[in-house]
């Protein structure tokens, strides 16, 4: 019984952060991969067990995706299309709901930088 108790203890700490992971509006803060810093908004909204529907709002510009939660991570990765361009980003997600991302776009590629702040109402530019 102690064993069991101590695992399920082990895998309630563990999926935590993954429980932080919630549909809603979020602040977008990030750096493009030449170094310019950007500010939006995005909304997130459940299409299924793991599963997300993604649009983000930046100066103006819409970019919507489909992203797919990694438990394990847990990581949310999300394919995505901003006007004629493809691009993917990888948010890792904190217990607090904040996702921490890494991305590319483009043929050009380079890495670009974004957090997502949960609650964020803010326009960007």
């Amino acid at each position: 019984m102690r064993r069991f108790i101590l695992a399920a203890a082990m895998v309630a700490g563990l999926a935590s952060p993954a429980l932080a992971q919630r549909q809603g509006s979020y602040a977008v803060a990030g750096q493009t991969p030449d170094g310019q810093r950007y500010t939006g908004t995005l909304q997130m909204v459940s299409a299924g067990a793991n599963t997300w529907r993604v649009t983000w709002n930046v100066a103006g510009d819409t970019a919507t995706g489909l992203g797919l939660l990694i438990p394990e991570g847990p990581l949310l990765v999300v394919g995505y299309v901003a006007g004629r361009e493809t691009g993917v980003v990888a948010y890792a997600v904190q217990p607090d709901g904040r996702l921490l991302g890494t991305w590319t776009q483009g043929a050009g590629g380079g890495v670009g930088s974004e957090t997502l702040t949960p609650g964020g109402g803010s326009t960007g530019k």
